[in-house]
């Protein structure tokens, strides 16, 4: 929806020609990051590569203190503060998120969310998942207790307790994210939506 503020909607045009070329550029840039992360296999090579990539996409990822990371845990749990929050921290560390909506297929896998099939309930998804990680070649799980993504100022949701019926320890993940002026999610947007957005904007 554009601004109603006439001065917002004059900045907004002229700044237009300008946040295409960005779009198209980083779209551009995207795809090749997208490239690489499937053709190589995950190690901390490709993440670093990828991390690089990213940062020319204005995605600068950092951690606060590495040494409270807990190299033996299966399970993360982490708030959830944008739609992309499972590959920024993919770029740390190997983690896999199940997909619990949307479609499956390609635009699922794409993303990043691991399929887990057909699961009629909550009950089925913590066994399903419960199983994942009884298998120590597995990366560890990456869960959102919240379910949809949220600025953590405007709203409040409702916080899932069945993460934490996986297994007995986890490790707390607390994200923040940061763009000077401009609000960095959109709420009631669709993910793709957003990925536009940000791509557009400087």
């Amino acid at each position: 929806r554009f601004p109603s503020d006439g001065f917002l909607l004059l900045a907004l045009l002229l700044y237009a020609p300008v946040g295409l070329c960005l779009l198209l550029l980083r779209l551009f840039i995207g795809v090749h990051v997208f490239l690489v992360s499937c053709a190589l296999p995950d190690s901390l090579l490709r993440r670093f590569i990828v991390r690089v990539m990213c940062s020319v996409l204005g995605l600068f990822v950092r951690q606060s203190d590495p040494n409270l990371r807990d190299a033996s845990i299966r399970v993360y749990i982490a708030n959830h503060v944008t739609y992309f929050d499972h590959s920024v921290i993919n770029l740390l560390t190997p983690c896999n998120t199940p997909a619990l909506n949307g479609t499956p297929g390609f635009i699922c896998w794409s993303r990043g969310f691991m399929e887990l099939g057909a699961v009629g309930s909550r009950a089925e998804l913590v066994d399903s998942l419960k199983m994942y990680s009884s298998h120590r070649g597995n990366p560890p799980l990456l869960l959102f207790p919240e379910e949809a993504a949220t600025n953590g100022r405007v709203g409040l949701l409702r916080f899932s307790s069945w993460p934490f019926s996986i297994l007995d320890v986890i490790q707390p993940v607390a994200l923040q994210v940061q763009r000077p002026l401009i609000a960095v999610l959109l709420l009631c947007a669709l993910w793709s939506t957003a990925l536009l957005w940000g791509s557009f904007l400087p």
